[in-house]
Parts: structure tokens; sequence; C-alpha cells
């Protein structure tokens, strides 16, 4: 449990230390998770919030799991300004999106940071799951990128970005399903990114098929495990079946999701 939420909650609400909650910030915006606790006391912590943080203006509830093909979160107001846009700052980048219509992840920073790190200048790569651009637009600075998202609402903010960021000629968009790429592109990319952990499975043969002989497929993925071992294990287990032979891959921890539920990442190096 958070902190800041842990004493506000122990100020508001003695005795709900049992309580489930996390807390995402977005822009100016404050996204909670409050199990186990009314609607008035909810409303109490949210208002302390707004005390607490000067620089937040908004506080929503999230209520259930991000969902759906475009990976939404169910959002229910709380306290502050009645708004879910803003423009959150990262790595030096700026996003403007809407909390209630794009998948945005503040969580992922230092995974969007790690891979952008990894592009050698000159390189080609290909986002298959763009959202609102945060792993394409740090790439963009010195590699080519096409971004691909079927959400209109987030591929809207993908344009908005590029050029809130300085990058618009370094990236292609398209505003389709990712299942249509391979027939849609004629190049071939040095890397593939894959970044919709809850749906990349189905895409495995579309992400291989669209990188170099030599380049690699970034495989992302939630699992239920214990621990980063059979984390790791269930995703080889998956990907064992998906692969062409002359493919292979290592893994690594994303993040810890939730309780027994983990973000791993599979580095598939694809074979000529």
């Amino acid at each position: 449990m958070p902190r800041l939420i842990k004493r506000i909650l122990e100020a508001t609400s003695p005795g709900a230390g049992g309580v489930s909650s996390g807390i995402d910030f977005v822009g100016d915006i404050a996204i909670v998770r409050l199990q186990g606790l009314d609607t008035k006391t909810r409303v109490e912590v949210a208002e302390s919030l707004l005390k607490e943080l000067r620089n937040v203006r908004s506080v929503f509830e999230q209520e259930g799991g991000i969902e759906g093909e475009y990976r939404l979160r169910t959002l229910r107001y709380l306290a502050g300004e009645n708004r879910t846009k803003t423009v959150h700052k990262e790595n030096g980048f700026f996003y403007e999106l809407d909390v209630a219509t794009c998948y945005f992840s503040p969580r992922l920073s230092t995974e969007r940071m790690r891979v952008a790190k990894a592009v050698a200048p000159g390189e080609r790569v290909l986002n298959m799951f763009a959202g609102v651009g945060p792993f394409s637009i740090p790439i963009a600075k010195k590699a080519a990128v096409t971004s691909c998202e079927l959400n209109r609402e987030a591929f809207d903010y993908h344009q908005r970005n590029n050029k809130k960021n300085k990058v618009q000629q370094s990236i292609k968009m398209l505003n389709v399903d990712a299942k249509e790429l391979p027939e849609l592109l004629e190049e071939r990319y040095d890397r593939v990114l894959m970044p919709h952990p809850s749906m990349s499975d189905k895409f495995v043969d579309a992400a291989v098929r669209l990188a170099k002989p030599g380049g690699t497929v970034y495989y992302y993925r939630h699992v239920s495990a214990e621990d980063e071992g059979e984390a790791a294990k269930a995703v080889a287990d998956e990907l064992g079946g998906k692969l062409p032979k002359t493919c292979g891959f290592t893994t690594r921890l994303v993040r810890e999701v939730g309780p027994r539920f983990i973000e791993m990442v599979a580095e598939v190096r694809v074979g000529g």
C-alpha cells in the first residue's frame, strides 16, 4: 500500500489497514484503487490527496482492471476537477491524452526508456500497439518509426504528441488492426514492439513476419505466477509453440502488476 494513501487512511478511517489500494499519477490526474471502503471515505481520501499534492487537480477511482481491446480503465469521479484530459511529462517528453479513452501506464516509464536506449541510430522500428506514443516518440529522436494504433482516439492523440515533441517527420502512422500489417507493409524492421500484454499472443506470427532476419521482437505478456522464474517458464512454454525453430529468445521481468500477476517481456531474435 502506498505510504501516502496509508497515512491518509489512518487519519480518515482508522482501522482500514487491510484495505487494498494503489495510485497512479497521469499528468495532473490521480487514479486510485480503494477496495473495501464506503463512498464517503473514498471521497475523503480523494479530497485529502488534493490537499497533500498541489500538482494534482483531479482524482478518479479505477473500478476493476484495465480491460478490452483498447486496454481502458473504468473510472469514477471522486474529487477536484471533473475532467479526464491531461498532459503527462515522462523522460523529457510530453503526452496529451484522455485517461478515460486511451491506454497509458506511468509505471512503464523505465521500460520505455530502456527500449529507446537499445535502439541504434538509423534503425527501423515498428510499434504494433502504439497508444498515444510513449514507446514510439522517444525512439523517433534517432530512428524511423512506424506506429500502428487501432483506437482512433489514441491514434489522434499520438499524432498531436508527435508534433508536440517535434518528431512528426520520423513517424509513419497507421490506424489499422495490427493483424493487417504484414499485407500493408513491404519493409521489414530491425525491432518490432508488441506492448499489448493481454493480447500479444494473437499477433506473434505477424510480428515475426515483419522483422528482418536478425531483428528483435519485443513480446510483452501478463502471466499469473508466484515469481519471476515461474513467469519466465510460462512465457517460454507459450512461445515455444508459436515461433519458427530459427528464432531464439530471452525473457526478463518488466514489473509486478499485482499479487501473483507479473509482466514479462521476451526479446525474440528472428532467424534468417
